[in-house]
């Protein structure tokens, strides 16, 4: 029974120890240096990322939705052909077409702009 009280002292500075180290890690990993600010996506636009899938035969530029949901325009506008860039699309799905790059649904697009600006 000694020998257990003997020891309380240690485990107490132990777990106190602990305690002020979990403090610590919870602090740090509140903190975010790179969290991209929220954009506010237009009403009936979807947010999607161009992506340059050219390396793929008979495919071209894709569009990514934040799912990760592929869709391959019909008709994009060249000057929307930059790999990543972000933009919010207002699009239909294609009625009876077929895909030969088969990397996702086939859309017309109704309207793009370049988020941000």
């Amino acid at each position: 029974m000694d020998k257990k009280i003997r020891y309380l002292p240690l485990i107490s500075f132990c777990l106190v120890l602990l305690l002020l180290d979990a403090c610590k890690t919870k602090k740090e990993a509140i903190v975010q240096e790179d969290v991209e600010p929220v954009i506010e996506v237009p009403a009936g636009y979807e947010a999607m990322i161009v992506k340059d899938f050219h390396e793929l035969e008979a495919c071209s530029f894709i569009l990514m939705n934040a799912d990760s949901v592929y869709f391959e325009p019909m008709h994009l506008d060249p000057t929307f052909y930059q790999n990543n860039l972000k933009v919010f699309v207002k699009y239909q799905l294609s009625k009876n077409q077929m895909s030969i790059c088969m990397k996702g649904r086939k859309i017309d697009v109704l309207d793009i702009k370049v988020q941000g600006k």
